[in-house]
């Protein structure tokens, strides 16, 4: 699976705030890259995000600012607030996880398996559903992370979850992703990872 687009609708919560938007969804897997597009219920765009590996891009429109960094630094979070590295975007976006690196994986109880890293510590914990062995949550125990994945869908063999939730105990955030559509394996044309800053925006690096 190289290339997918969606869209949907993305709610975010964090301590006493709310707030939703719609959003639109590019990415390519090989080389990583995505594309977020946020607007507002009536159309006006919000934020646009472009993820190159590690390498962050944003274009604010309200702010009327044009910011540059890498995903994780804490400048950051303001934008995309959950501390997530590139692998772990792609799989929430994809709406499907992807197992990170392990050096051994163990099963502690029914339907559940945890992947250790070389010195035996837990870096990722797969619960399934009992009824499909689809994943039900993914935990990660080092970041106080679980993303929930729920609503399957099947697309030519590929599936893929309708709402995903993460959760994020060390922000008190969290993100509620749900798709009205999701495309695979759609030729994209390299434009459409173009993030051009408009002439009356001011760049900033993200601190």
């Amino acid at each position: 699976m190289g290339t997918f687009f969606s869209s949907g609708r993305l709610t975010v919560k964090a301590k006493s705030s709310e707030s939703g938007s719609d959003i639109l969804i590019v990415g390519s897997k090989n080389p990583l890259k995505l594309k977020i597009e946020l607007t507002h219920a009536w159309g006006r765009p919000l934020l646009h995000i472009m993820i190159h590996d590690s390498e962050l891009k944003i274009l604010s429109f309200t702010e009327k600012k044009y910011y540059h960094g890498h995903l994780g630094t804490p400048g950051s979070l303001k934008f995309f607030p959950a501390r997530l590295d590139p692998d772990q975007v792609w799989a929430l976006l994809r709406a499907y996880p992807v197992l990170r690196k392990y050096s051994r994986a163990v099963s502690l109880k029914g339907n559940q398996f945890t992947l250790l890293n070389v010195k035996t510590e837990p870096v990722q914990v797969v619960d399934l559903y009992s009824e499909s062995t689809l994943p039900r949550l993914v935990s990660f125990p080092e970041q106080g992370m679980k993303v929930s994945f729920s609503d399957f869908e099947n697309d030519s063999g590929l599936k893929y979850a309708q709402k995903i939730r993460l959760d994020d105990s060390k922000t008190e955030t969290i993100l509620v992703l749900k798709l009205k559509q999701l495309v695979f394996n759609k030729t994209l044309p390299e434009s459409i990872f173009n993030l051009e800053k408009p002439r009356d925006f001011e760049m900033l690096p993200l601190r």
